[in-house]
């Protein structure tokens, strides 16, 4: 579980932006568990998600 501290929130767009690679990419690494993730707010298809901020800066140093 994701304490507080631990948490961004960030839209797909923007994480894809962040990491430097696709929004399809982003959504394969959430639904593969690679880069842990929920929906916040109206769980729509445009909400922000909360991530994981260790995983995000993780995933970050491999790029």
């Amino acid at each position: 579980m994701m304490t507080r501290d631990s948490q961004l929130l960030r839209t797909s767009k923007q994480i894809a932006h962040e990491l430097k690679v696709s929004t399809r990419t982003v959504t394969r690494w959430i639904q593969k568990g690679i880069l842990p993730a929920t929906k916040s707010g109206c769980s729509g298809r445009t909400s922000p998600l909360q991530v994981d901020r260790r995983a995000l800066e993780k995933l970050k140093g491999k790029g």
